[in-house]
């Protein structure tokens, strides 16, 4: 993990979500999937571009890729991740151990 993201909690704190949505889109691809691509659906009423940027994602990237994307610790995964498709994947429980375990790390 990058010093500069390690002193931004939110940016931590999605990241790490993000790892654990990740494992669970490795166990069960079609169903993390089909839940982000409900929640696009729901969502691209808007035509947001970062939603319709998902969109294509979901669209044309394979599982192992979209791991990839929302996983990687860089500029470009942390603006993805900021209008992440991905919510209800994890449940409130899951949220609030990975929130606490981000309360816990401190900047090196």
């Amino acid at each position: 993990m990058s010093v500069s993201r390690q002193n931004n909690f939110v940016d931590l704190f999605n990241l790490t979500l993000h790892r654990v949505v990740a494992e669970k889109l490795r166990r069960n691809p079609e169903t993390v999937l089909r839940i982000a691509r409900n929640n696009l659906k729901n969502w691209l009423k808007d035509k947001n571009p970062a939603l319709l940027e998902w969109q294509n994602i979901l669209e044309t990237k394979t599982t192992e890729e979209i791991i990839k994307i929302i996983s990687q610790d860089t500029d470009e995964g942390q603006r993805l991740r900021s209008s992440s498709p991905f919510a209800g994947v994890l449940s409130e429980a899951e949220r609030e151990k990975i929130w606490s375990e981000c309360a816990e790390i401190r900047p090196v």
